[in-house]
């Protein structure tokens, strides 16, 4: 079997947002960092992927 050349790096890519990501925490306040996370928080529970969904009967 053939082994395909790999065109995305997934560790590379996690480590550059973690990087990216700890750089704008570090400018904000306690408080923009609290709002940050409620957002984030509830942008990410909004969405329902299948697989959640698919329990949400439990």
């Amino acid at each position: 079997m053939a082994t395909k050349k790999k065109t995305f790096d997934a560790v590379a890519a996690s480590r550059r947002w973690r990087v990216q990501t700890a750089k704008r925490r570090a400018q904000m306040t306690p408080e923009e960092r609290r709002e940050h996370l409620r957002q984030t928080t509830e942008a990410f529970f909004a969405k329902k992927p299948a697989r959640r969904a698919a329990f949400a009967h439990c």
